[in-house]
């Protein structure tokens, strides 16, 4: 499926619009617009009898598009956000501000063509699916990079604990073994002392 219709639109004022296929999109367009708030800048989709309609609006500007109902919403956002980029970049913007209706066709709609025709599938519009799927990707492996290091994380936390736990260990052995070694130094020395006075005794009787 492709984008079917474009436009962009002040108010209820459609300024430029294009279609790659026939259907009533006008007639389903003076209907959504005046459900529009455009006093803040937002996202959304609205269902309109078989289709589903994108819209974008920034600095009072509304961006639309119309695909089918079954064709996914990612690819539309995509190229909202790239006819919108175009308008924005060049004079279409201020005179956007007093332009009356369908004004702006003349520089705009071919540009609105141009952009359908490449969300075509198999026309080039495969590239926006093809980046999406590498950004979805790169999204799926760093979500996997956290997670283990996240996992490494606990595991150096257990590495630490058991660290603390043979310092401790260490520091018992160390005060046992001095422990040891003074009891047996007086051990010994009293063993000595009284060997001593035995000799000392052996001596005086001889």
């Amino acid at each position: 499926m492709a984008i079917l219709y474009s436009c962009i639109a002040r108010g209820t004022t459609v300024l430029a619009d294009s279609t790659s296929a026939s259907g009533n999109f006008r007639e389903i367009m003076s209907g959504i617009l005046p459900n529009i708030p455009t006093r803040n800048d937002t996202k959304t989709t609205y269902a309109a009898q078989k289709y589903k309609v994108h819209v974008v609006v920034e600095n009072g500007i509304i961006y639309i598009c119309a695909a089918d109902a079954s064709f996914d919403s990612k690819r539309p956002f995509a190229f909202l956000q790239d006819i919108k980029q175009r308008f924005t970049s060049g004079s279409l913007a201020s005179r956007a501000i007093t332009a009356s209706s369908f004004e702006l066709n003349r520089d705009f709609q071919p540009i609105l063509a141009e952009k359908m025709q490449f969300s075509k599938p198999g026309a080039g519009g495969d590239q926006l699916s093809m980046l999406q799927s590498q950004v979805d990707e790169v999204k799926g492996v760093m979500s996997q990079n956290i997670e283990k290091v996240l996992a490494r994380g606990d595991r150096l936390d257990n590495l630490m604990e058991k660290t603390d736990e043979l310092e401790a260990s260490a520091d018992t052995f160390k005060k046992t073994a001095r422990r040891v070694k003074k009891k047996y130094f007086w051990k010994n020395a009293k063993m000595m002392i009284i060997l001593s006075v035995v000799v000392l005794v052996v001596l005086i009787i001889l």
